[in-house]
């Protein structure tokens, strides 16, 4: 069983909302870690979240710093529809299984949304700083 799960996730057609799944990309083939980057959260996510210990939600926003903070699941809360976020994701798995991992959301600074398939300065050097404070963390899973 893979211990850990990163889900970047974002258009990366986009410009800097792609920034999610470049961190996700530098985690593939880790040992004891499963990455997956998608263009979007979807409902069949959960299949690989309840495999696993914890889970980090990587996403590109309109934010001033690099944010890793837990999610705080509720009971009885859903949120499906055209959008699916990491917390609706959490309480299907809890709901269907009967559990649901650590999780974690990772915030990306990013400033420019347009068409593109560039990363502004502040995208470029906050996925840099993702990437090494997600190996920080993650340096007992990968052994």
């Amino acid at each position: 069983m893979k211990q850990t799960l990163i889900i970047g996730y974002g258009n990366t057609l986009r410009s800097d909302d792609g920034a999610g799944q470049k961190v996700a990309e530098a985690f593939f083939n880790q040992e004891n870690i499963k990455a997956i980057a998608t263009h979007q959260l979807t409902p069949e996510l959960v299949e690989d979240l309840v495999q696993v210990e914890q889970v980090y939600f990587i996403d590109a926003a309109p934010v001033e710093t690099l944010t890793i903070k837990p999610i705080q699941r509720r009971d009885n809360e859903h949120n499906f529809g055209h959008f699916v976020d990491p917390k609706s994701l959490l309480n299907l798995a809890q709901e269907i299984y009967h559990y649901a991992p650590d999780a974690y959301l990772v915030l990306i600074p990013a400033q420019d949304f347009k068409l593109g398939e560039n990363y502004s300065e502040i995208t470029k050097n906050a996925i840099q700083k993702a990437i090494q404070l997600l190996q920080k963390r993650l340096t007992p899973c990968m052994k």
